[in-house]
């Protein structure tokens, strides 16, 4: 909308201090100098980016010389720039008053209105606009979009006819148009624009689609779906079309009409294969499975070199679990096939699921002198050594490889996952450097390397992993998890909350996250928020040994609804009969009810198998103090100390006992 006046003709037409002159007897105009002079400075505050002090400078201008309806036009435009379009108005009508087609000022009026959203004023002054420029496309279609939302579809229509008969030629915006008015539920009209749309540009998919969405507006599936076949005929290369009706066909399990409409689509062009499987699938999903096999079995004749027909026909034996016919399809397309990397994959997955490691193995033999398959395959073979329990031969193949190899990631990385799982941290330790240094790119190679910092008891090399992943990868839920966990070790879980939030937003079902959270609000005695995400867990895992005891806990803890929580943790013990923590759990629950003798049982059971949690020895050290035996629980509460001498209550009870 601003224009920038150019300080030697622009300003030269805009200062006049006389009236307008005929053209036809031209007359040299006479300009006030000193008006002149502000609308220099004016310009050149505008240059700068100072609206305001420009705005000084106009006025100035405008008070020396009141006839120049381009002083005036240059402060509506500042006006507008700062935000005050009333002011901005006020100023274009005068621009009117003194040049009543001046159009710069009726589109600044039509732009101002439209800030405000007021409409139909701005409708009516682009009204004005079309009237005097009958040609100018950009202000019919600014005319015809506020038709349209005052409500006035059928001048929308008249409008866009004339924007057509003007010249408008691209379809996206006369689509444009038409999806205002089916927004604005003037389908008539939406549907004249789109169907000439369709007719002028038949080669034009959105034009396919919008017809679509009418019929989809108008709730008649069957015509929204034609349209889309009507689309595929015209052009195969449709997808959006093809995506669109495949969702119709399948959510209202029209499968006899779908595999109509494929085969048509395959006679009409042979070469299709994703047309070719989409109605093998679709025979399939029907419940004809001779006809999927019979036909999935033609496609695989005719696209012999296609790995996707083959892994279709494959997928089919699967899911109706013949596995023996899989492994044999499998296994004769890769002789004749040895390229297909995935139908190899699979046949490997079918030979581990049987145990037949040697098989596995010799898959990948195959390719590991091959250039372009030699780490891959080498990789393959290392993991599927260590899967089958071999981990000599494993190690032996992966230090090869990283020896040979050490410049491409997958080798180093393939060793250090190989000592991670074997608890060989240290060794671990520099091949994690070298793999991040090779790929810092990749997140999770970041997250195995924290967690081998974590497992060897350096809380402080894990926390600068962390800190530098959270640079390279700030929204990963992985990373802003372990953040959080290592500033809850830390004793900052006021800090570690909010990491824990971000991962949670990020993947909202992750069990982890969720357990981490929640006991960290616990921890902060936010336990409404606590409540929250334990009902969750346990909505969405009811088995989950984990969840149930830390739910029990947190209500025993609070002391409340505790049958509740003791049919919780009786649950979670039967699932995990022999885990320290649930047992303490359960005598915790008993202690709260009051049940001594059961609340012993648990926990002596449960320190037995903890005997370094200082928790369950505070809780033991509690239990004999209610059942009188204070030497034992003096004993017990200096054991807790002992074990982490920052328990404040373990230390104000053992220093009680001992007074």
């Amino acid at each position: 909308m601003k224009k920038i006046l150019l300080l030697a003709l622009t300003l030269l037409l805009s200062c006049s201090s006389g009236p307008k002159l005929s053209r036809s007897k031209p007359m040299p105009r006479v300009y006030n100098h000193e008006a002149m002079s502000h609308m220099i400075n004016g310009a050149i505050e505008d240059l700068l980016g100072q609206p305001k002090n420009a705005l000084v400078s106009y006025h100035q201008a405008s008070e020396i010389d009141t006839t120049s309806p381009g002083i005036y036009l240059a402060i509506a435009e500042n006006y507008f720039i700062l935000d005050e379009t009333s002011s901005a108005i006020r100023m274009a009508k005068k621009v009117q008053s003194l040049d009543p087609h001046n159009l710069a000022a009726l589109e600044l009026i039509a732009a101002s209105y439209e800030k405000q959203r007021r409409f139909r004023e701005a409708m009516q002054a682009y009204e004005e606009i079309v009237r005097l420029s009958p040609g100018d496309l950009e202000s019919i279609y600014n005319l015809t979009t506020l038709q349209v939302i005052n409500r006035h579809p059928e001048k929308a229509y008249a409008s866009y006819k004339k924007m057509v008969e003007s010249g408008l030629e691209d379809p996206d915006y006369r689509l444009r148009i038409g999806n205002l008015l089916l927004q604005n539920r003037a389908l008539t009209q939406a549907t004249a624009i789109y169907e000439e749309v369709h007719r002028t540009f038949p080669d034009y998919q959105p034009g396919y689609l919008a017809l679509a969405a009418v019929a989809k507006q108008q709730k008649d599936t069957t015509a929204a779906i034609d349209w889309y076949r009507k689309a595929l005929e015209q052009n195969n290369r449709f997808d959006d079309a093809r995506a669109e009706m495949k969702n119709l066909l399948e959510s209202g399990k029209r499968y006899d009409e779908a595999i109509a409409i494929y085969q048509g689509l395959v006679a009409r062009d042979s070469t299709n294969l994703t047309d070719k499987l989409q109605l093998g699938q679709y025979y399939f999903i029907k419940g004809d499975t001779a006809a999927a096999y019979s036909w999935l079995s033609q496609v695989v004749q005719q696209h012999a070199k296609s790995e996707r027909a083959h892994l279709a026909l494959g997928a089919l034996h699967h899911f109706n679990r013949d596995t023996t016919a899989e492994k044999i399809l499998y296994e004769e397309t890769l002789q004749r096939n040895p390229g297909f990397l995935e139908v190899r994959q699979r046949l490997r997955d079918l030979y581990v699921n049987e145990k037949k490691w040697d098989q596995a193995i010799d898959l990948y033999k195959a390719l590991q002198d091959n250039d372009s398959t030699y780490v891959g395959a080498r990789v393959t073979i290392a993991n599927l050594l260590m899967q089958k329990g071999d981990t000599l031969q494993a190690l032996q193949t992966a230090e090869a490889l990283n020896q040979s190899h050490a410049d491409d990631w997958r080798a180093p990385f393939t060793l250090a996952r190989m000592h991670l799982v074997k608890a060989q941290h240290a060794k671990a330790r520099p091949l994690f450097d070298k793999v991040v240094e090779l790929r810092s790119d990749l997140p999770g190679l970041w997250t195995l390397r924290g967690v081998n910092f974590l497992q060897m008891d350096s809380l402080k090399l894990a926390a600068d992993n962390f800190s530098r992943a959270l640079q390279l990868f700030p929204e990963e839920p992985e990373i802003n998890y372990y953040v959080g966990l290592i500033l809850s070790r830390q004793r900052k879980t006021n800090e570690a909350i909010p990491f824990y939030e971000k991962a949670l937003k990020t993947e909202p079902q992750s069990m982890q996250t969720m357990l981490a959270l929640s006991a960290a609000y616990d921890e902060v005695r936010n336990p409404e928020r606590a409540e929250q995400l334990y009902k969750i867990m346990v909505k969405q895992r009811p088995d989950l040994a984990v969840v149930l005891n830390n739910y029990a806990y947190h209500l025993a803890v609070r002391k409340i609804r505790l049958q509740e929580a003791l049919d919780l943790s009786l649950k979670a013990i039967q699932l995990e009969p022999d885990n320290g923590a649930y047992l303490d759990t359960v005598g915790w629950i008993y202690f709260q009810m009051g049940e001594l003798e059961r609340a012993r049982e648990y926990i002596e059971r449960s320190f037995k198998l903890r005997d370094d949690s200082a928790e369950v020895a505070e809780h033991l050290g509690d239990v004999y103090e209610k059942l009188g035996m204070i030497d034992e629980a003096r004993s017990f509460w200096l054991k807790s100390l002992q074990l982490d001498e920052s328990r404040t209550e373990a230390k104000e009870k053992y220093r009680k006992a001992t007074q």
